[in-house]
């Protein structure tokens, strides 16, 4: 194979992605074109009103066969977040690497590639939207990260989505994540305690992550007053 066959020309970002604190983040590359592994030392800029993070690829990609791929460059929590997987490159900037919002355009893209930077100006800040698309044509759609070895997932926020009292129960519902590829996902607690000022949470209940939403109910009666929280190891 020449270094004209092993080229990065032709990747384009198809997906962004970051918490509404910037503290997970992942850029989603596809290609249609094979021998596109050539990534070594090629910078993708995320450049905007406030200037531009830089990230340097330290390393090509694994095998030739890129046509039809994607691969992730991500934050290193991308590994552990409910819904996450591994990233083939991890961000090493000290600052998050995407602009979560700004006066104009802001432009992702892979310097000297032939696809145009995708383009936004306010990234979704509910934790579980991205945008996706190419070039300045973006839209929000639920996450989906996918690396190059075809892991696929989506992250799920660890909230609760409605807490209320139905008749003398307290009920909370929350979404749950799967592990990748559909595999079986993480652990959810639901504690509590009675007081802020205690030490320590109690376990109410433990629920398996499957992707689909949850509902955990307390009685009412079990104390004058109560307060939980939802934790994923």
């Amino acid at each position: 194979m020449n270094a004209a066959q092993a080229a990065f020309h032709f990747w384009g970002v198809t997906e962004i992605y970051s918490s509404p604190d910037g503290s997970v983040q992942f850029v989603k590359l596809a290609t249609s074109s094979t021998f596109q592994n050539a990534t070594a030392g090629h910078v993708i800029n995320c450049t905007g009103p406030q200037g531009t993070h830089s990230f340097t690829f330290p390393a090509g990609l694994s095998s030739s066969a890129t046509a039809g791929k994607t691969f992730l460059i991500g934050t290193s929590n991308l590994v552990s977040v409910p819904g996450g997987v591994t990233p083939d490159y991890f961000f090493t900037n000290s600052t998050p690497f995407l602009f979560l919002n700004g006066s104009s355009a802001i432009t992702v893209g892979i310097v000297g590639s032939f696809v145009a930077p995708a383009s936004y100006t306010n990234l979704p800040t509910d934790g579980q939207s991205s945008l996706a698309g190419s070039g300045s044509s973006l839209v929000v759609v639920t996450n989906a990260p996918k690396n190059f070895n075809d892991q696929s997932n989506s992250i799920v926020p660890v909230k609760f989505s409605t807490a209320q009292k139905v008749n003398t129960n307290f009920v909370m519902t929350f979404r749950t994540a799967t592990g990748v590829n559909a595999s079986a996902g993480p652990t959810y607690t639901v504690e509590y305690k009675n007081l802020l000022t205690n030490s320590s949470w109690t376990p109410l209940t433990r629920v398996p992550g499957d992707g689909t939403t949850k509902s955990v109910s307390n009685a009412i009666a079990s104390a004058n007053q109560r307060f939980f929280r939802l934790n994923v190891p």
